[in-house]
């Protein structure tokens, strides 16, 4: 495997990167990139459950777009395999809520994100079923609610969440045990 290019495109998410991410396959592969970057096709492939041929096109928009680098072949069998590393330098979009720039692309990614939340609730509630070592049910949990927070609940919850973003940090930098998706979208209702 050979080395990052050095001439990589460094830019912020502008337009360009936007569009690339309004798949909901690109962003699904965006955040397997984020836990396994550097990686081949194939591992890509395995990680997320898709064919490795389908996954060339929605990797080239991503590499075109600067969201993706061209880290590298190594070789696979008998043909060789692109290796692809995520674009650390490119940033990672935020919608700005006072301006409104960004806000219906953020609403797109957070869609695509629900999408294959559900996918993998699925699947994990399906695969408990005749499974020699199912998944506890105590790990696959699902809450959609409304309601009502003052201000210290709200608080509460803010730091709720960044608990939980600490526990997916730590995930992320030891890379064991079995892999989850973890969604968690908390906005008031206007």
């Amino acid at each position: 495997m050979t080395e990052p290019s050095p001439s990589a495109p460094t830019k912020l998410w502008g337009p360009k990167q936007w569009s690339a991410m309004r798949s909901a396959v690109r962003y699904e592969l965006f955040l397997l990139m984020e836990q396994l970057a550097p990686c081949s096709v194939s591992q890509i492939a395995a990680a997320s459950g898709r064919g490795a041929a389908g996954l060339y096109r929605h990797l080239e928009v991503m590499a075109k777009a600067g969201i993706l680098l061209h880290a590298g072949q190594q070789k696979s069998g008998r043909r060789w395999e692109r290796i692809y590393d995520l674009n650390r330098d490119s940033g990672v979009p935020m919608c700005d809520p006072l301006t409104g720039v960004g806000v219906k692309d953020d609403i797109k990614l957070c869609n695509a994100m629900t999408r294959a939340a559900m996918r993998d609730y699925g699947r994990a509630m399906h695969a408990r079923k005749g499974v020699k070592d199912p998944i506890k049910p105590s790990v696959i949990t699902s809450l959609f609610e409304i309601t009502s927070l003052d201000d210290k609940s709200a608080a509460e919850m803010m730091k709720l969440a960044d608990r939980m973003m600490e526990i997916v940090v730590q995930g992320r930098k030891t890379g064991s045990g079995r892999r989850y998706r973890i969604s968690l979208m908390a906005s008031p209702i206007v």
